[in-house]
């Protein structure tokens, strides 16, 4: 998928040093340079730029018509889609009609093989178009809400998926009776937790399970709201970092206490570290579970903070 590989870039227009800073700075003061963005609103000042920044434009719009021939359509139309393949993809399905003559010529030898890949892709551009921009898990409460609108195939899909979800998730049932218009699944589980006695018992307990992590680690809603499930430890303290701006006030104050708490674990148990752990990686909190089942062994001041 040359198209769609070369889409997620959607081609930044750069201009430091470049024949067209002034006209940048005169014409399109404060506009985002990426996803075609700067190249799509000195188009719109053409006849006034400098001669030499319309040469450069030019040549910046033919370089990246042979790599993309979709760029200003996406810079048109799909400024505001996350930067993911399948999604440049529904939104050029939902734009179909309006695309370029180049565009046009080159998405339609494309289009066949999304719709094989995506049986739901063009359901999506259809019906789901306005949950692309909402939490992981709205577009496919959107099929399933809009299952007797979905083709045949993308309609078999969502029964699958929701075969799956009845059979792999005890709380599928509750959250459709008691939460139909919650997303994301912090919003989910605050729901269900409202619930309390009316949900089915295997429900109630995975949703007691959830309360008790919340209240156990001040970062834990930060995580599922902001980072992906499942990733390691490590990848879970960059998303948190990532995302410091974003975090809440008690998982800032819990991260700003780990740190203290790491700087003084280095100096106090770093003996111990080496007397009895000296093998363990420094990855995945490897040093600290070693020291931990070594506890009636390490000195008293590392004792302590373990």
């Amino acid at each position: 998928m040359k198209l769609l590989a070369a889409a997620v870039l959607l081609f930044a227009f750069k201009v430091n040093a470049s024949p067209c800073d002034q006209d940048a700075k005169k014409f399109c003061q404060g506009t985002d340079p990426g996803k075609g963005q700067l190249a799509r609103c000195l188009s719109d000042y053409e006849n006034q730029l400098s001669r030499a920044c319309a040469v450069e434009l030019k040549n910046f719009k033919q370089e990246t018509g042979k790599k993309n021939p979709c760029f200003e359509d996406l810079a048109e139309y799909c400024s505001d889609v996350p930067t993911d393949p399948e999604y440049i993809e529904y939104c050029l399905l939902k734009n179909e009609n309006r695309l370029g003559t180049k565009c046009s010529a080159d998405f339609k030898t494309k289009k066949g093989g999304i719709l094989v890949r995506n049986v739901c892709a063009q359901d999506v551009a259809n019906n789901c178009y306005g949950e692309i921009n909402q939490p992981e898990g709205a577009i496919n409460r959107c099929l399933i809400k809009n299952k007797a609108k979905l083709s045949t195939f993308c309609k078999n899909k969502v029964d699958k998926k929701i075969a799956d979800l009845k059979k792999n998730n005890p709380c599928f049932e509750d959250t459709e009776k008691f939460c139909p218009t919650q997303v994301r699944f912090v919003d989910i589980q605050d729901c269900l937790s409202k619930k309390g006695p009316a949900l089915n018992p295997s429900c109630k307990k995975l949703v007691d399970n959830e309360d008790a992590k919340l209240k156990a680690n001040p970062c834990y809603r930060d995580l599922i709201t902001h980072c992906k499930m499942g990733i390691s430890p490590a990848d879970q303290q960059r998303c948190l970092t990532v995302n410091e701006n974003e975090l809440s006030n008690s998982c800032r104050q819990f991260r700003a206490t780990q740190e203290k708490k790491v700087d003084q674990m280095v100096e106090l148990c770093e003996q111990d570290r080496l007397k009895l752990c000296p093998k363990a990686p420094f990855k995945d909190g490897k040093v600290l579970k070693c020291l931990r089942e070594n506890k009636a062994k390490v000195s008293a001041s590392c004792q302590k903070l373990l």
